[in-house]
């Protein structure tokens, strides 16, 4: 797995990583339940500029996925990719501890 080079941008993933996990056990949900379309492209516009910003392009496409699936009303493909941004996290945060 390849992690930033950047020592500042290293110290400041474990909050990015933790922040995004918070946002989408917590806040992800009640804005999916209730189809909060533009809350939820919000969310995913945030996701891709920050993602891109820690260096994770990947995690940034998938914000500019589900920008689309949330454009088009494609809530499956969304919560789609929605669990996979999450599982992304999760690999990254596993791959911190265990260094």
């Amino acid at each position: 797995m390849k992690l930033p080079d950047d020592p500042f941008i290293l110290e400041l993933l474990p909050e990015f990583l933790d922040d995004w996990l918070d946002k989408l056990e917590n806040e992800y949900p009640k804005l999916y339940s209730i189809n909060d379309s533009e809350s939820l492209y919000r969310m995913a516009h945030t996701i891709k500029g920050s993602s891109y910003q820690f260096g994770f392009q990947e995690l940034g496409d998938l914000g500019i996925e589900m920008m689309n699936q949330i454009e088009n009303k494609d809530w499956l493909g969304l919560e789609q990719n929605k669990d996979l941004f999450r599982n992304k996290l999760l690999e990254i945060k596993n791959y911190i501890s265990s260094k």
